[in-house]
């Protein structure tokens, strides 16, 4: 029986509570896979525009033994944005909040162009470095695209903290994300093309679909969503000038 036990918890994924502190207050609790957490925090800062830069983070530290997170800003975050009650499930959105002046910012006017060939193979490479969902199948993965190539990759028990901690990497290697590339394995729900409004990611890719919110917001923002990216025929949902086609079939919406 302790062998099999053993064995069990070898095929799972890893979920635990992991507490962001900010300016020595609680700002909430991520409920994730509790691994490079300096990105988790970072990119979720920055999805929420609780921050615009790295600049704006003077420091930032975790301890993963006791699965904290203590950053300090350049300036105190809004006294509502502390929740002691926040929780952040992972099987969830991400709690993102925006108002009507948030989606008054200006369309998206990335320039940048890529071919469905290219973000196939892109995503197939992602699959390939997905480990974790290799040994389990119970992983999400997040890939950040910039030059035509992979700069950031992760996985998380929680599609919304793999793209988190895919921006909060872009983020420490300056990655111009005007001219960048999310690819998703989960849902592209609304919190998820908010999250990409934010970071200025022109363009979000999954193997699924989205939710018809997540579609409103990106027709009014300008971001290109592609999903079912890995069928043979993807759906190009909105922004298809984006999209370079080379002799094939490929449904627009």
């Amino acid at each position: 029986m302790k062998e099999i036990m053993k064995n069990r918890y070898e095929l799972v994924c890893e979920e635990g509570p992991v507490e962001l502190f900010v300016n020595g207050q609680r700002l909430l609790t991520f409920m994730c896979t509790p691994e490079n957490l300096r990105e988790l925090a970072l990119g979720h800062m920055y999805s929420r525009q609780l921050i615009h830069s790295v600049e704006d983070v003077l420091t930032l530290g975790a301890c993963d033994d006791v699965k904290k997170i203590f950053a300090t800003t350049a300036n105190p975050l809004p006294t509502e944005d502390y929740g002691l009650g926040s929780v952040l499930a992972s099987g969830c959105g991400s709690g993102t909040v925006f108002s009507e002046s948030f989606l008054e910012k200006n369309r998206n006017p990335s320039e940048i162009t890529v071919s469905l060939e290219k973000l196939q193979d892109l995503t197939m490479q992602m699959f390939r470095r997905a480990q974790g969902y290799k040994t389990t199948g119970g992983f999400h993965s997040a890939a950040l695209v910039s030059g035509e190539e992979i700069v950031a990759l992760y996985e998380d028990v929680g599609r919304h903290n793999a793209v988190d901690k895919a921006i909060g990497k872009g983020m420490f290697l300056e990655v111009d994300f005007m001219q960048s590339v999310m690819i998703t394995t989960g849902r592209i729900s609304s919190d998820m093309i908010l999250k990409a409004v934010a970071s200025n990611i022109p363009i979000v890719v999954s193997r699924s679909i989205p939710t018809s919110l997540a579609l409103e917001i990106a027709e009014k923002m300008g971001i290109t969503i592609v999903g079912r990216i890995t069928n043979k025929e993807p759906i190009v949902f909105t922004g298809s000038h984006r999209m370079i086609y080379e002799n094939r079939q490929t449904a627009c919406m």
